[in-house]
């Protein structure tokens, strides 16, 4: 009997000392702290609703976390939990709720449309006044937006499933400071489409361009559109052009307070409004 003592003793110790607990098993896994064995049944991750986890654990405004928001200080990096509200694994990064697995489905993931109307409480577009230079493109100007953004309503936009469910989602595709960017969505190695809408009004009776530039001003990459703006006319508002841009996200771009800038020049004086700027992630695994 003693000597049984003995070895559950020195089994016990050996499990502490080695930091391994096996469960279902007696040779638990050497590189991990818990190995569970079963060909049956599976493991329960707690489960929260968005209301539950805001106030037990922290919500997910970026507003007001951290410290503010955290209303459980004991709250690490890695702290994994089922979102019932979201149907969603989700793990705490140190600021935010994120999800831990993009769903492979099309319909509900990654990709999704964000539509710009508008910025500020006036719902103001942008407008800009472009001069050609003796026959080419003039000086670029950029182009800015007052915040908060107005979006389209659904269905036609439909933020992506890794966006945080907060009220006002602007830097989650702008960033008024520093000096206007536009941001993708926040997943490495995503395509996206943008989709730039303009009025344009020519002062003269002659045929031109509008040069419209999409620029990621840390690592330089450029897409350039052009768009023919046709003789001036009685039209109101004016002449549509559009422009569309190819990106894929990477760490220059998704990089805190990065992002693309716009710019617009033309090769004949031309008065434009920005109709609507939209954003399409493209789904990816």
């Amino acid at each position: 009997m003693k000597k049984k003592f003995t070895i559950a003793v020195l089994t016990a110790m050996s499990i502490f000392i080695h930091a391994q607990v096996g469960i279902n098993t007696t040779t638990p896994n050497g590189a991990t702290v818990l190995d569970i064995h079963s060909n049956e049944k599976g493991i329960l991750i707690p489960k929260l609703t968005d209301s539950q986890r805001d106030t037990k654990l922290a919500d997910n405004n970026p507003a007001t976390v951290p410290p503010a928001g955290v209303a459980n200080p004991a709250l690490t990096e890695g702290t994994l939990i089922f979102n019932t509200t979201a149907n969603a694994f989700q793990y705490w990064d140190g600021t935010l709720w994120k999800q831990l697995f993009v769903p492979t489905s099309s319909t509900a993931g990654n990709d999704g449309v964000v539509k710009i109307l508008s910025g500020g409480a006036g719902q103001v577009k942008p407008t800009l006044y472009l001069k050609a230079a003796r026959g080419t493109y003039g000086p670029e100007q950029q182009v800015f937006y007052q915040t908060p953004l107005n979006f389209a309503p659904p269905p036609t936009t439909s933020w992506p499933e890794t966006t945080p469910d907060v009220a006002d989602k602007t830097p989650y595709i702008y960033l008024d400071s520093p000096n206007g960017r536009f941001r993708e969505n926040d997943i490495g190695g995503q395509v996206h489409i943008w989709r730039l809408v303009l009025y344009a009004n020519a002062d003269a009776a002659s045929i031109g361009s509008i040069n419209a530039k999409f620029q990621n001003t840390v690592s330089g990459f450029i897409v350039n559109s052009i768009g023919m703006v046709p003789a001036a006319s009685n039209f109101s508002p004016g002449n549509v052009v559009t422009f569309y841009f190819y990106t894929i996200a990477d760490p220059d771009s998704l990089a805190p307070g990065q992002g693309y800038k716009l710019t617009l020049s033309a090769d004949i004086d031309v008065r434009v409004t920005v109709d609507s700027f939209t954003r399409v992630s493209l789904f990816k695994d």
